[in-house]
């Protein structure tokens, strides 16, 4: 008999699958176990499976009921107490699964519902994720909170709201998160608003391009934040325009002479022979350009040593040209070109100061945001 039950476990193996998330840690066992009560469910008084069942679920439970945290030396304790979670889990869904075919369920004596030991092992790793958080914080250090927020937000996943591990996440993150704070611009010895813009976006544009980068344990601050917030900056960013030049519009002028034969009649002849006649134009032609440059200097430090992180300088420019036309003449002896620029007069307008200076910054700051994306390590 005991050499028939081997046999049928290792014909069950092939016929048991699950997408359950414990399925790994099943044994030939526990499958065995499985297949017999869905063989139960369907017929309640198969005789063979009847008698299998409690040996095979015999075996399985001695083998589980044993286990301890000693079981897994090479684990830390928190990790121990999730290990038996796991294999207790195994024979959780056994039980359940038994209980629900009463047949099952009268045939297996010695059924343990491990869900008391489940909860207990639950409590017992939140516990040392717990303990292990409160004792990384006493090291007083970035790394340290870094590895006590992880521990906090295990236990708190093992048991949502254990202990105060909500708020302790908070701090140790608080305590890891390196703080940058981002001045405003120095826009080349002036203020912002002396080159016609309306408000200073560059320093709000780094600060959300850079929290949106979701770097780990780093935030970013405007100065003004940080001192309402009081909070003490590990690294700066300081960002000056040693140069920022709105040019003058400048206008080159130059005329273009334009003849073309065109046909204006036949002769009288047989066959007719055209008749083509010489019209001429003028085009005046105006160019007009101007030229435009700036340079953004960006220094990222640490605050407290001085050590740069970054500093280098980051050039725009803007150069506007546009040509417009007029002409005098026949306008027959115009060509494509000419007539795309006397239609374009009127649709061009001599940007602004503001406009100008708003392109170059965002062309400066745009070399800048790929440059720190690219290479810039805020952390240690």
């Amino acid at each position: 008999m005991k050499r028939y039950f081997s046999i049928l476990l290792l014909l069950l193996l092939g016929s048991c699958g699950s997408s359950n998330r414990l399925q790994k840690y099943y044994t030939s066992e526990d499958n065995a176990v499985v297949e017999l009560v869905d063989r139960i469910s369907k017929n309640a008084s198969d005789k063979e499976a009847l008698t299998l069942l409690p040996q095979a679920y015999t075996q399985t439970l001695n083998s589980r009921q044993n286990l301890s945290i000693a079981t897994y030396p090479g684990l830390a304790p928190g990790d121990k107490y999730l290990a038996l979670v796991k294999e207790w889990g195994v024979m959780q869904q056994l039980y359940d699964k038994i209980s629900a075919v009463p047949a099952a369920a009268r045939a297996v004596t010695n059924l343990w519902n491990p869900a008391a030991s489940i909860a207990d092992a639950r409590n017992k790793a939140a516990k040392e994720f717990y303990s292990q958080g409160l004792e990384y914080l006493t090291y007083d250090n970035r790394q340290a909170s870094r590895q006590a927020y992880d521990q906090f937000r295990r236990a708190n996943e093992i048991i949502p709201g254990y202990e105060n591990s909500r708020m302790m996440m908070e701090e140790a993150l608080e305590r890891a998160t390196i703080k940058v704070v981002v001045r405003a611009p120095d826009y080349y010895n002036h203020s912002w608003n002396h080159w016609g813009l309306q408000n200073d976006w560059l320093q709000q544009q780094m600060i959300n391009d850079l929290n949106a980068q979701s770097y780990r344990d780093v935030r970013f601050y405007s100065d003004w934040d940080a001192n309402s917030r009081r909070i003490r900056p590990d690294r700066i960013v300081d960002m000056r325009f040693t140069d920022l030049f709105v040019g003058q519009v400048y206008n080159n002028r130059r005329t273009i002479q334009r003849s073309k034969q065109i046909e204006t009649g036949s002769t009288k002849s047989n066959p007719p022979q055209p008749i083509f006649t010489t019209v001429r134009a003028t085009v005046y032609l105006t160019e007009r350009y101007m030229t435009s440059r700036a340079m953004l200097e960006c220094r990222i430090y640490d605050y407290a040593t001085g050590r740069n992180i970054l500093f280098d300088n980051f050039p725009g420019n803007d150069n506007w040209r546009v040509q417009t036309a007029t002409y005098t003449g026949d306008s027959r002896a115009l060509l494509a070109e000419d007539w795309a620029l006397i239609n374009n007069g009127g649709q061009i307008q001599t940007p602004t100061r503001a406009q100008v200076a708003d392109r170059l910054i965002r062309d400066c700051y745009g070399m800048l945001i790929n440059r720190i994306r690219n290479g810039v390590q805020f952390g240690y």
